[in-house]
């Protein structure tokens, strides 16, 4: 008889301690915590991206350049970068911003063409 009283009394004890744990844990009316709940705050700012190639092409009138892997780049009047530098075969660094579809470049740094 005390042997079950007192395995009535520990498992109830266990419950009850249990519930007091979890109720702390887990706000009421919130499943999940507040990270799964809602998709990342997005901020007024376009995520910056960067990326190393090749010069394929050079639309110079629209400012646009091709590299070898066909990905295309839009070169803003805010990015200054002397005309006669972009050339074919010449490597460039870019970090630029998702934009409209565009590629839209925010810095850019050109190597000239190896003269192999």
């Amino acid at each position: 008889m005390k042997m079950t009283r007192m395995v009535t009394t520990l498992i109830a004890l266990t419950v009850v301690g249990s519930s007091a744990a979890w109720a702390q844990m887990t706000p009421p009316g919130q499943k999940e915590s507040p990270a799964m709940d809602r998709a990342p705050a997005q901020s007024g700012t376009a995520e910056a991206k960067e990326i190393q190639g090749t010069i394929k092409s050079v639309d110079p009138s629209k400012k646009i350049l091709t590299l070898e892997d066909g990905t295309t780049l839009t070169i803003p009047s805010s990015v200054k970068v002397a005309p006669d530098t972009l050339k074919t075969g010449a490597r460039v660094s870019a970090k630029y911003e998702e934009q409209g579809g565009k590629r839209v470049v925010t810095s850019l740094h050109v190597e000239p063409p190896s003269k192999s």
